[in-house]
């Protein structure tokens, strides 16, 4: 996955000891803090041998976001490029990440550490990443041989920020129980659907999860923890798609319509994110995706996008209901957006990531690849989407390494 990071005059050191809350109270002034949340330690970072900046860039001429963004989870990619791993230890264990360069540790979450490969994805949880800034950065640490590791998904992707659940979709899983592993305290972990283990390929943040439509493969999130997903007013989901063919030709005696295929969705009668019919039905002709909300009792409201989703291209993907308006946003810009002011409702059906969980065997599985794929009980605004865009695509403008310094 690709790299990010945090800002450097965020919190006063002080602050950082104890139980720190990032995010701002209602009743609070601007820039006061409430005091719970992120579970910290100081740390003697005498005791690690190097450290670099990291810079991150939100101006124009970077990732181009406008407004702070709150308890942000970055991703930071590291490559034999920017570091060396024959200085960190074999497992990444010593890695830490500060605001200042002796402050407590930020929440930090390794997602994978392949020292032979030199490669690595961690996500760094920052308190606040400030709009049109070139001007905040954060310190990275590492070498110290006696360090124990501090890395904590659930404190990355924390429920009290509003994660539900997050897949990274790198694991090799196959169709093992609960092979495909949610990174938030929910622990609403997913089991593939006729996949073989090491169904992955490369995606925009490291491995993603690799499909073929002809097996019908899928990941499935079912039992007591998908009805944490049965969300409709507040919402927020999202992920990563690449599609290598439309393969659903459908097949009328089965009432099976053609070109419907499902990204990420809970059933065909809650929240949705799929394929909207062949190329010829839109004018110009494309190939359309559509959110979806459903009306109670029953019926179909959709938002249909404006966005060609050639083939064999990344596509960043977020839904946002806030009710009574659904928007769909590609590529960290609003797509399209429509209101529909009546009741909406949620279906008690599994979370399916790459078929339609309701009609598993109607042809509407995925043909290609995803990756990193959110769900959030709370609406984010344009200036989180954008930023989870821009930080995670190929090529991104938001991060830069300074330096590396070593300690005598």
């Amino acid at each position: 996955k690709t790299s990010k990071l945090f800002c450097a005059s965020l919190l006063p050191a002080a602050l950082l000891v104890g139980e720190v809350e990032p995010a701002f109270a209602a009743d609070k002034k601007p820039g006061t803090f409430l005091t719970q949340r992120i579970q910290t330690t100081k740390e003697d970072f005498a005791r690690w041998r190097f450290s670099r900046t990291i810079q991150f860039n939100t101006s124009a001429s970077g990732a181009n976001v406008a407004g702070d963004v709150r308890n942000f989870p970055v991703a930071v990619a590291l490559t034999a490029t920017d570091f060396d791993f024959s200085q960190a230890k074999p497992d990444g264990a010593d890695i830490r990440f500060t605001s200042d360069p002796d402050a407590a540790p930020l929440p930090h979450s390794i997602e994978h550490w392949d020292a032979a490969a030199k490669s690595a994805l961690v996500w760094v949880k920052l308190p606040v990443v400030r709009g049109n800034s070139a001007e905040q950065r954060v310190f990275l640490h590492w070498g110290n041989a006696d360090a124990t590791s501090l890395s904590d998904s659930t404190a990355v992707f924390d429920t009290r920020d509003g994660f539900v659940g997050a897949w990274h979709l790198g694991d090799s899983g196959g169709t093992a129980e609960g092979g495909f592993r949610d990174s938030t305290a929910n622990a609403a972990h997913g089991t593939g659907v006729n996949l073989q283990p090491g169904a992955r390929a490369d995606g925009p943040l490291g491995r993603a999860l690799s499909l073929r439509h002809a097996e019908t493969q899928w990941v499935k999130v079912d039992g007591e923890k998908r009805k944490l997903f049965d969300l409709t007013n507040s919402l927020t989901f999202s992920i990563w798609a690449k599609a290598h063919s439309y393969a659903n030709k459908g097949d009328p005696t089965k009432r099976m319509g053609p070109g419907y295929e499902t990204i990420f969705a809970k059933g065909d009668n809650s929240w949705r994110l799929q394929k909207f019919g062949i190329r010829n039905w839109h004018k110009p002709p494309a190939e359309l995706i559509e959110i979806c909300v459903e009306k109670a009792p029953v019926g179909d409201l959709c938002v249909v996008g404006q966005t060609d989703m050639t083939t064999n291209q990344w596509f960043h993907l977020v839904g946002v209901h806030e009710h009574p308006q659904a928007r769909l946003y590609v590529n960290g810009v609003l797509d399209k957006a429509k209101t529909y002011d009546v009741p909406w409702k949620s279906d008690d059906h599994p979370v399916g990531i790459g078929n339609q969980s309701q009609f598993p065997q109607r042809g509407r599985s995925w043909d290609g690849e995803l990756d990193e794929a959110r769900v959030l009980s709370v609406v984010k605004d344009e200036h989180w989407i954008r930023l989870d865009y821009e930080s995670q695509r190929a090529r991104q403008k938001f991060l830069t390494f300074g330096e590396t310094r070593k300690r005598l």
